[in-house]
């Protein structure tokens, strides 16, 4: 009995580390989480930036992807420097991977969150946020935490 009152201190780190927010709590923070992301080309965390609706639209471009005739798919592969095979079986990791290694210069994503902040218009679950150069771009509240809705785009 002792020894358990006296290792009680060894449980913090275990129950703070289980209260740690698993995404961004306001659309600020999930900017700032989406921009380390494409600073760190950190597919992983660009994928658990997204929301539920922009998962979708990704699955169904993939989609789309693993239907295309093998001319397609090869002209597709030469673009983006992937082979053909792996666009046919893109899983939504990948084609993060994929807009991570893309040309930053042609990337909405990378372009905006190289800028700072100048606005934000929340409304509800919903909020744009603007950045110096003038683009928007739209994050949702799903449950607790702040999703980058891409499907405007």
């Amino acid at each position: 009995m002792h020894i358990l009152r006296s290792s009680w201190f060894l449980l913090i780190p275990i129950i703070v580390a289980g209260c740690k927010p698993q995404a961004a709590l306001t659309p600020q923070a999930a900017f700032y989480d989406m921009k380390t992301a494409f600073q760190k080309s950190d597919a992983i965390s660009l994928e658990h930036q997204l929301s539920s609706r922009s998962i979708k639209k990704i699955e169904r471009m993939t989609l789309l992807f693993s239907r295309m005739n093998d001319r397609q798919l090869e002209s597709l592969s030469r673009k983006y420097g992937v082979p053909s095979e792996k666009l046919r079986n893109l899983s939504v990791r990948d084609y993060c991977a994929l807009a991570l290694s893309m040309d930053r210069d042609r990337n909405v994503m990378g372009i905006a969150t190289r800028h700072k902040i100048v606005g934000i218009n929340r409304e509800g679950n919903r909020a744009t946020i603007r950045v110096e150069n003038g683009m928007e771009l739209v994050f949702v509240k799903e449950g607790p935490y702040w999703k980058f809705d891409m499907t405007g785009l």
